[in-house]
């Protein structure tokens, strides 16, 4: 499997063996709390909403390094048809025995090549997956950005939502700006630690108002946070890529 060969590794365990840790725990982190994921997770899902309103997409929605199928679910539900890629067998199989809307199809690949045709993609997403691909010792970052740029359609864009970044957004643009695509938008979704962090993990804090916490957390962030804020520690961001007309 590709990621037994040490390409896209996340530190610690490899996704092979994150594949059967549960939807959430194989996908954000495997050590975190329940409540901690389904937090982040709700941070992810108001990233997609704000991804159909940038440019509502026409059919066709690729969700580059699917996982287990979250985001297939999210867009799929929503009547986009969506394939959805990754690099493990075992991921693939997770994604289906969770289900998957009917207008859904899952490819295996090698992590770098797309096999659509060309300009056939109307949006594709991704979400926690392209730094694996960047802040690795042999990148292939920038080869993914310019086959992302042949399969989406003209007019058609990439958002793409990162975890735990410790850098600027330019070390994210650069690539996707050199192969054609024109950063439209970049915003911070969430900054990790502090007061909502510390809250999540009492137990005086309700578990149902985790998912509408992480939502209005991540709204307040995207309106009200700027990227290039001079802050330390890790954060999220969602980038918005459109291939020109």
């Amino acid at each position: 499997m590709a990621d037994e060969l040490n390409k896209f590794m996340p530190t610690g365990l490899t996704w092979v063996q994150r594949a059967k840790m549960g939807e959430l725990k194989a996908v954000i982190s495997p050590t975190a709390s329940d409540r901690g994921n389904d937090f982040h997770h709700s941070v992810h899902l108001y990233g997609a909403t704000k991804a159909l309103g940038i440019d509502r997409p026409g059919n066709a929605v690729l969700d580059f390094g699917c996982g287990t199928g979250r985001f297939m679910r999210f867009f799929g539900d929503r009547g986009l048809f969506v394939i959805g890629t990754e690099i493990t067998q075992e991921m693939l199989s997770e994604a289906r025995r969770l289900g998957l809307p009917r207008n859904a199809s899952l490819l295996l690949t090698d992590g770098v090549s797309i096999p659509v045709g060309d300009n056939s993609i109307d949006m594709i997403w991704c979400c926690a997956v392209l730094r694996y691909s960047l802040f690795v010792s042999q990148p292939v970052y920038h080869q993914i950005a310019k086959e992302m740029y042949r399969a989406l359609k003209p007019g058609g864009s990439v958002v793409n939502l990162e975890m735990y970044v410790d850098s600027e957004p330019e070390s994210f643009t650069r690539d996707f700006e050199q192969v054609g695509f024109v950063t439209r938008d970049i915003r911070v979704l969430k900054r990790y630690a502090g007061f909502v962090e510390d809250c999540l993990k009492s137990h005086l804090f309700p578990p149902r108002f985790v998912s509408a916490t992480g939502k209005l957390w991540a709204a307040l962030h995207y309106w009200f946070d700027k990227p290039g804020r001079p802050v330390p520690g890790l954060r999220d961001y969602l980038f918005v890529w459109s291939k020109p007309k």
